[in-house]
């Protein structure tokens, strides 16, 4: 396995396209594209076998656009948050708060959030 993520723990990404906790439990899945760039990254890290964060990054600058997120493990998400302009700020937002799978707020800040 190679690859770490942040201090929230340790991630791993192994050749198989799973990604591992510390404990070599496997957590989530990544794909690439033809030239082993990462277009995205979900997660199952409660073990319930609904994703619960699945992030994006569809031009390969390194940099995730797209962010949704399921805290409730209903398959819907909750928040979603993507970056519009390509500058690595989230700019845009989206809350679902009844969990019928329509956002029920947005908000949009070109400075980012």
């Amino acid at each position: 396995m190679s690859g770490t993520t942040g201090a929230s723990g340790d991630m791993y990404f192994s050749a198989d396209g799973g990604v591992y906790d510390a404990s070599g439990t496997m957590i989530g899945t990544y794909e690439t594209d033809a030239a082993g760039n990462v277009d995205a990254v979900s997660s199952d890290t409660d073990g319930d076998g609904v994703l619960d964060t699945t992030v994006t990054d569809t031009d390969h600058n390194g940099t995730f656009e797209t962010g949704v997120v399921d805290t409730d493990g209903d398959g819907y998400y909750d928040t979603m948050v993507v970056d519009t302009d390509g500058d690595g700020d989230f700019d845009t937002a989206a809350v679902d708060t009844d969990r019928d799978g329509t956002a029920d707020t947005t908000a949009h800040d070109p400075a980012g959030f």
